[in-house]
């Protein structure tokens, strides 16, 4: 029996490249699963959520192609490389912006010119009513202190939530101390002052589980953990310690960072335990999978875009897909079955 197909991507900075080359590697299987190379993930996922570096993916996988709406943009491997090709430009810190800000302290650490060039590019003046899967993106209001899910549904219904996928790519991704806030406007003309939604939910999937349930999926209306299988993707697993006796000497600046690393290491731990237990509860132990490879040689830095650790990112994804390819072909297998219905 067909199941509601989901598919979530965490929050990470330049470690997107693990979850995105970990994407392009299972559609490029499909393709020759079903010998077929115009197949591309988002025929084979009903709903996409993501947060900050996620989102972004999550957009780029969605975007329609102007020359025919009802197929995708990008392959996987496009999207990727919004990464690889821009990933430097964007956390790039001319010197001019280091001697204004005092290298970071006084304003956000990288000016956002390059990021937004780099969406604009890619997204265009693509709205998000117009992305091809319903879909769920992340972010906070700083002004009303409240969470800000930016929704294809709602989008679809009323022009108030409605956002040019460049400006919600931007919100989505607004990491605190690394860029400044967004100030974005819906298509109706609200204003809206955003930050990263990683600051509250690094790990999207529970954000996606609650709003898949309220959706109708064809036959399948208001789905439960029985009706779906979810993919969860994390951005690399981050080992570093912080030893008692160093910590307990850390002031304000030295806890900013590692503050941020816990944050949301500990959201996408947390996320994960409720989610297997969700679906253990529904009697669909099989329908949650979560991918969570480790970093090997590349830095757990959200903003390290040297070429090098590029590299390393990409190759944590790729040793990851060839440690293990039971995961790797279950999640393919699935996805084909699921798609004809079986």
């Amino acid at each position: 029996m067909k199941q509601v197909a989901i598919l979530s991507i965490d929050g990470g900075g330049i470690r997107g490249v693990i979850p995105g080359t970990i994407l392009q590697l299972i559609e490029e299987k499909i393709q020759e699963k079903t010998q077929n190379p115009q197949a591309r993930l988002v025929d084979y996922f009903d709903f996409v959520a993501g947060t900050s570096t996620g989102g972004i993916l999550g957009c780029g996988m969605l975007m329609p192609d102007q020359a025919d709406p009802t197929r995708p943009k990008f392959s996987m491997e496009e999207v990727v490389n919004l990464y690889m090709e821009n990933g430097g430009a964007i956390f790039k810190k001319p010197f001019g912006h280091k001697l204004r800000t005092v290298f970071g302290i006084k304003e956000a650490k990288y000016p956002n010119k390059a990021l937004l060039q780099a969406l604009e590019k890619y997204f265009g003046n693509v709205y998000l009513s117009e992305l091809m899967k319903p879909c769920l993106f992340a972010s906070y209001d700083i002004e009303s202190r409240s969470a800000k899910f930016f929704k294809h549904g709602y989008a679809c219904k009323d022009e108030s939530h409605d956002f040019f996928v460049k400006d919600l790519a931007q919100a989505t991704a607004a990491a605190p101390t690394y860029f400044e806030a967004a100030l974005i406007k819906s298509r109706f003309g609200s204003a809206y002052p955003l930050i990263d939604g990683g600051v509250f939910a690094n790990n999207p999937a529970m954000c996606a589980y609650a709003e898949a349930r309220k959706c109708t999926f064809g036959n399948i209306e208001n789905p439960t953990s029985k009706d779906m299988l979810m993919i969860s993707l994390g951005t690399g697993s981050v080992k570093e310690s912080f030893p008692f006796e160093k910590a307990r000497r850390f002031g304000l600046v030295q806890w900013i960072k590692p503050l941020i690393d816990i944050m949301m290491s500990g959201n996408s731990e947390t996320v994960s335990h409720q989610l297997k237990w969700l679906f253990d509860a529904g009697n669909n132990q099989n329908g949650f999978i979560r991918v969570e490879p480790d970093l090997h040689e590349a830095s757990p830095d959200m903003d390290d875009a040297s070429p090098k650790n590029l590299n390393a990112l990409k190759n944590a994804a790729i040793k990851y897909v060839k440690d293990h390819p039971e995961q790797i072909n279950e999640i393919v297998t699935k996805l084909i079955e699921n798609q004809r219905g079986k």
